[in-house]
């Protein structure tokens, strides 16, 4: 194969129920001209079994297997191993829609630095499609109207993902970006961020290319991490710089305080996942040193929210009444394990 014009970068781990679905749904394209890079990341069930009987037949499968190193890593791999003008990441749980790699290719130009397009939320086989604030397709070649424009993306959270995203393979390489391995929590995120700072060509696709999907109940058996929120904080805090760098902070200061509101409150309604052993003493200590941080009363003392619900929860945290605000962290928790 020469230089396909896309590498799909696919992280594999303990994948065996859905990985032949996500690389068919690949195969199943009319639009060809791509490459399949498979990480098998020391997965410990059959996946790697399915992905070999697959690449067998299939010369545009590349396999690549590596010891258990985190999904961050074997995107950084596929980086490394990509030869395709343009660079994709499909997770090994996710898949296409049909006609979706035409799209792509049919709407991209010579000097497309990044392509966002839209997804479908897949919740046990019920669909909701997830959009873009913007006309069906769009081309920004102005860095300010960008920027302006991904202030939106980042306050409804569709920067962070990096399966409905396109990016020259040249620019990742030559700006050395690659996905924080040291990281678990908001990696994706952090690459994002660190690809939109100085990007200038940009095609906006409005349309729902991905499917993207969730079991019920996986966001609630994930492991509780004590130190998620000061993770979420410092990511925060990149968001906050970035904007300072665009000269756009000012006027987008409180959607950085509604983050931090929802950050402290998150990370308090993880502290009744069912791993959690802290204990009631050690959950009320927690949240009395929070709130004492000197950053974290300065943005409380500081924020103005017009949404009713922050507003509320704006207002228990300034209580600093450790027993009720561990008491609606508990509401909140039923309120999530119930939806």
């Amino acid at each position: 194969m020469g230089t396909p014009l896309l590498s799909i970068v696919i992280p594999v781990y303990n994948a065996q129920e859905t990985i032949s679905r996500a690389i068919g749904s690949i195969l199943s394209q009319d639009f060809k001209d791509v490459e399949i890079i498979v990480i098998n990341d020391g997965s410990n069930d059959r996946s790697l079994e399915f992905c070999e009987n697959i690449a067998r037949n299939e010369p545009g499968i590349r396999l690549f297997s590596i010891e258990n190193s985190g999904v961050s890593y074997a995107r950084n791999v596929g980086i490394e191993q990509a030869k395709g003008k343009y660079i994709t990441f499909l997770d090994a749980d996710d898949y296409y829609a049909e006609m979706a790699l035409e799209q792509v290719a049919a709407n991209l130009s010579p000097d497309t630095e990044m392509m966002i397009f839209g997804y479908n939320v897949d919740f046990e086989n019920k669909y909701t499609d997830c959009l873009l604030p913007s006309e069906q397709v769009f081309t920004f070649h102005d860095q300010h109207r960008f920027r302006e424009y991904a202030v939106s993306l980042i306050r409804n959270e569709m920067i962070n993902a990096p399966w409905n995203k396109v990016y020259l393979t040249s620019y990742l390489k030559e700006k050395e970006i690659m996905f924080p391995a040291d990281l678990n929590i908001g990696e994706d995120l952090k690459f994002n961020l660190s690809v939109i700072r100085d990007i200038e060509h940009v095609k906006i696709l409005n349309m729902a290319l991905v499917n993207y999907c969730v079991k019920k109940g996986e966001g609630l058996v994930s492991r509780f991490r004590l130190n998620r929120f000061d993770v979420r904080y410092a990511l925060l805090m990149e968001i906050r710089n970035l904007l300072s760098y665009w000269g756009l902070l000012k006027e987008n200061q409180a959607m950085i305080d509604r983050f931090l509101i929802r950050d402290i409150m998150a990370y308090f309604m993880d502290f009744y996942k069912m791993n959690c052993d802290l204990t009631y003493k050690k959950k009320l200590e927690i949240i009395k040193e929070l709130l004492s941080r000197d950053n974290i009363k300065k943005s409380l003392n500081n924020s103005q929210f017009e949404d009713f619900s922050t507003r509320i929860i704006e207002l228990i945290l300034k209580t600093n009444n450790t027993r009720f605000i561990l008491f609606t962290a508990k509401i909140l928790n039923i309120k999530r394990v119930a939806r």
